[in-house]
């Protein structure tokens, strides 16, 4: 059975008609009996207010009300003030932001368990998930790090992160009911969770607000908005004919299950992973296959594996999990083949923190060893080794194995949600330092093709 998700990016603080469509969308989801999953803007919201929309704050109370950020387009969007050198500043700046948006959020729709969240436009900081995952979110939806293999959730930077798989703005006025139902067959064959997800200004209006009055660093003052063209009644009469025909449809076919992010997180994030070294050989062995993450016999990162590693080798008799965190610089990685002894690394455990970021490298005897390298070693050592030779070997996992991860960070400088001299210093190359939190859930695939 294919999980469905329903979403919603509640963002366009522009056009006052729009929240219209938040207002028809979320209507036909409660007269369906479904719950849909209503990420909103805080700047949104307050509009909502200005607006006197009390009759869209009230049906969206029947909802799941998620995060979208405390602005989306406006400037300095959380890509450009987070790309900087100094990652807590970095945060520190995020967490009170997105905080903001919160407070503005809970205040207007009511106090809520914001379980996940999307980025806004393209702003797929690191920091941001990080962020997120601190504030309590778990899910990631939209998110531009996701598994193509099957549409299953996988773990990045401690939340799950999902995919965005069709657009409702412009699906439903391309499609009949017919032609919607044979791309679900197709759908219903091969993922395990979809998620189908809407603006729900795009019913209303022909245009993205953002588009014409934030875009390449502008930020339009309120006085000037410029406003999209609107679809005609019948036009939209029609769109949200075929969204309810849709609902009814997904709602009432056997082989979908329409569920909330909340229901997703219950389901896949699974929090309580303890290591024992009674795991040690399966895992080693699975690392000598690949560097990669591994579904047996748990779900876990590489983070997971390297900090499971150091507990056991201090003589812990299991390793609790916790949050995974990657790198801030490209970690090294030898280039000579090494020897040592188990008792040597057994030592060099006790110089490696317990939490944060991962080290660039490890001393064992005053020889510096990548991550990668140490984390090899341990888990001989671990397996029984009394010596253990070290060759030469990647520290990065095979990232095109990883669609998202692969691709992502090729061009964020030049997105339309930034600035023309937006350089992008950090956040690609962080990002993909943030491989080694990658995993997936337990007993899957492990391998991506």
């Amino acid at each position: 059975m294919t999980k469905i998700i329903i979403a919603f990016d509640v963002e366009d603080y522009v056009h006052p008609h729009g929240a219209d469509g938040i207002l028809y969308s979320a209507r036909i989801l409660r007269e369906n009996g479904v719950v849909g999953c209503f990420k909103i803007v805080g700047r949104l919201a307050q509009a909502l207010v200005k607006w006197g929309r009390q009759d869209v704050i009230d049906e969206l109370k029947y909802h799941e009300i998620d995060l979208h950020s405390l602005a989306h387009s406006y400037h300095p969007t959380i890509n450009e003030y987070t790309d900087r050198a100094d990652y807590n500043a970095a945060l520190k700046e995020f967490l009170k932001q997105e905080t903001e948006g919160v407070e503005i959020i809970d205040g207007i729709l009511g106090k809520r368990e914001h379980i996940a969240a999307a980025p806004p436009g393209n702003s797929v900081s690191y920091v941001a998930h990080y962020g997120y995952a601190q504030m309590g979110c778990k899910v990631y939806a939209g998110d531009l790090v996701f598994d193509k293999l099957c549409c299953r959730p996988m773990h990045y930077c401690n939340l799950l992160s999902t995919d965005y798989n069709i657009c409702l703005d412009s699906f439903l006025r391309d499609n009949t009911l017919d032609e919607m139902k044979k791309y679900f067959d197709g759908v219903a064959e091969t993922k395990e969770v979809f998620t189908i997800y809407h603006h729900p200004a795009m019913g209303i209006v022909k245009n993205f607000w953002d588009i014409v009055n934030f875009y390449y660093g502008k930020n339009t003052p309120e006085s000037e908005y410029k406003y999209a063209d609107s679809f005609s009644a019948e036009e939209v009469k029609e769109f949200y004919s075929r969204f309810d025909q849709l609902v009814k449809f997904l709602k009432s076919d056997p082989r979908f299950e329409i569920i909330t992010q909340k229901q997703l997180a219950d389901e896949y994030y699974d929090a309580d992973r303890t290591v024992s070294l009674s795991m040690i050989p399966e895992i080693n062995k699975a690392i000598k296959e690949a560097l990669f993450p591994v579904t047996l016999p748990l779900s876990l990162s590489l983070c997971d594996i390297f900090r499971a590693c150091r507990s056991l080798l201090l003589g812990e008799t299991e390793h609790k999990c916790g949050d995974s965190h990657g790198f801030l610089g490209e970690p090294f990685a030898i280039n000579t083949p090494l020897e040592f002894s188990a008792e040597q690394i057994r030592k060099s455990a006790e110089n490696i923190a317990e939490d944060g970021f991962l080290p660039q490298f490890v001393f064992v005897d005053g020889k510096k060893l990548g991550p990668a390298d140490w984390l090899r070693a341990a888990l001989e050592v671990l397996s029984g080794a009394e010596t253990v030779r070290i060759k030469p070997a990647p520290w990065q996992i095979e990232l095109w194995k990883v669609g998202g991860l692969r691709s992502l960070w090729k061009n964020i400088r030049g997105w339309v949600n930034n600035t023309n001299d937006y350089t992008d210093n950090y956040l690609s190359k962080r990002g993909v330092l943030q491989s080694w939190t990658i995993r997936f859930p337990k007993g899957s695939q492990r391998m991506m093709d």
